[in-house]
């Protein structure tokens, strides 16, 4: 529970990067500017993390929990439709049958990119365990080694997606935490911690060594965030070793706990399409005038840990209120 809080903390800082439209020359490198891309790197690792949880915590599952799948597409829809709302309510967007049409849909036509493959996938992760647990352990590892040769390592060789999507990358990550959960249960340590911020850092000096092609030729800009696939192989490594370390961390804490159950909501506030464009990292934080400032640092922080607590509260008073209408005793 504590690791889905640091990954979401992790993806808001990636946010800040994704949506900021920070402006630094490609000539010259800066502490800031690596500080953003620093940012960058939590983006698909804690998009990572949070597969690898949910398929080392449901591979054993037998069939669907019809209650969850409904709660999290109401969940969707309410952020969906109450954000437009809003936005509309108070003059910031247009209001348009078309858009509200779409914003109903927040499955099918999603405006939060993570939420329909993860969808599918719960919707399916029944049928993928059969599958799954019908392997020896020795024909799981060749499966592992077969999706990630597909999916991880021949990307990188041939800069090609190789016919893979979201849905196909939460497949190969869950996969994987299955193995762990079936096969693996007592492997590592807390000590995987260390190497899988190890592995981030070797994706990290990846980023800086295409800083300096950039700085020679600018074409080479556009492969930054080449490395920073959810599949690719440092990206991969670096969260799942954080996984293995996290896993074997004993904390018993309701505050935790209570914080972690709503993390999805979260990103369903502060990622969703109108939130994130302009609203909040440009109107509201202003952090692309920090381009310069040697408070770029702390002051993105301070919005991370921000962002994290007022989002928590409103998903919190969200299943408050649900949770009161259930029970029908709100007058």
């Amino acid at each position: 529970e504590l690791l889905r809080i640091v990954a979401m903390l992790m993806i808001i800082g990636h946010h800040i990067y994704r949506h900021g439209k920070f402006d630094f020359p490609t000539n010259i490198i800066t502490v800031n500017k690596l500080w953003t891309q620093f940012l960058l790197l939590g983006g698909n690792l804690g998009n990572d993390i949070f597969i690898l949880i949910s398929g080392y915590f449901l591979v054993k599952s037998s069939g669907v929990k019809w209650h969850k799948l409904l709660n999290l597409w109401i969940r969707a829809f309410f952020w969906a439709v109450s954000i437009y709302g809003l936005f509309v309510f108070f003059a910031m967007e247009s209001p348009s049958i078309k858009t509200l049409l779409r914003v109903m849909r927040p499955i099918t036509r999603p405006i939060n990119w993570f939420i329909a493959p993860y969808f599918v996938m719960y919707l399916i992760h029944p049928y993928l365990n059969i599958l799954l647990r019908s392997f020896t352990r020795g024909k799981y590892r060749k499966f592992l080694a077969s999706v990630f040769i597909y999916w991880s390592v021949i990307p990188v060789l041939t800069k090609s997606d190789f016919q893979a999507n979201a849905l196909i990358n939460f497949i190969c990550l869950y996969s994987l935490a299955g193995y762990v959960r079936l096969w693996a249960d007592d492997f590592g340590s807390k000590k995987y911690i260390i190497f899988g911020v190890l592995f981030a850092l070797v994706n990290f000096f990846l980023v800086i060594l295409v800083d300096i092609a950039t700085m020679k030729n600018e074409y080479f800009v556009i492969y930054t965030e080449y490395f920073l696939g959810m599949l690719m192989p440092f990206t991969v490594l670096s969260s799942f070793c954080i996984f293995i370390g996290f896993k074997h961390i004993n904390i018993s804490s309701r505050a935790i706990n209570l914080a972690a159950s709503v993390t999805l909501g979260v990103y369903l506030t502060h990622e969703n399409e109108f939130v994130r464009e302009n609203f909040l990292w440009q109107d509201i934080f202003h952090v692309a005038s920090f381009c310069d400032s040697p408070y770029l640092i702390p002051y993105t922080l301070a919005a991370i840990v921000i962002v994290y607590i007022v989002c928590t509260l409103l998903e919190l008073l969200r299943s408050k209120i649900f949770s009161t209408l259930s029970r029908g005793k709100l007058s």
